[in-house]
């Protein structure tokens, strides 16, 4: 195959995917990487899927990322809950109510989560509401910079 022909069948599949619905990309916040949680448990998307076949192994593979991507996001909060334990100890500035408070919230957050895509595993969506709500404050809780924590006081 030539390089241009190459080319063209890319491009010519590009075109022929973008008018799926279920390869469009949601948008995304920089600042919150794990932004694509809510899409994975949603299912209005897999409702347009005809196979039934198709819609299973989709829904199997979204459990499989949700899962991993909880894995990941569970790391980078704790290692922000480090990170926020470090600048306290550097300014000499503990505020133990507030740094546990943030640590059980987070915490909560994220059993939010998990038990919305346990929900979601058995066909039961009534916590979709709870766990976008639970990004909302999640993303909020690591977009903020360090200093600007309820933990740490600002200078």
């Amino acid at each position: 195959m030539k390089p241009t022909e190459y080319r063209d069948s890319h491009r010519e599949a590009r075109q022929q995917l973008s008018g799926l619905s279920i390869v469009k990309q949601a948008s995304v916040s920089a600042a919150f990487p794990y932004g694509y949680l809510m899409r994975l448990l949603d299912d209005r998307e897999l409702n347009s899927i005809q196979d039934v076949r198709v819609r299973s192994e989709t829904r199997a593979v979204h459990r499989q990322v949700y899962r991993k991507s909880l894995q990941l996001l569970r790391r980078d909060v704790g290692r922000m809950l480090v990170n926020r334990r470090k600048l306290m100890e550097t300014r000499q500035e503990w505020r133990f109510e507030a740094l546990v408070g943030d640590t059980v919230r987070v915490w909560k957050l994220l059993w939010t989560l998990r038990v919305a895509g346990a929900a979601h595993g058995i066909h039961v969506p009534v916590m979709v509401n709870a766990a976008r709500e639970a990004c909302r404050e999640l993303q909020s809780l690591m977009a903020a910079p360090l200093t600007s924590s309820p933990a740490v006081r600002a200078l």
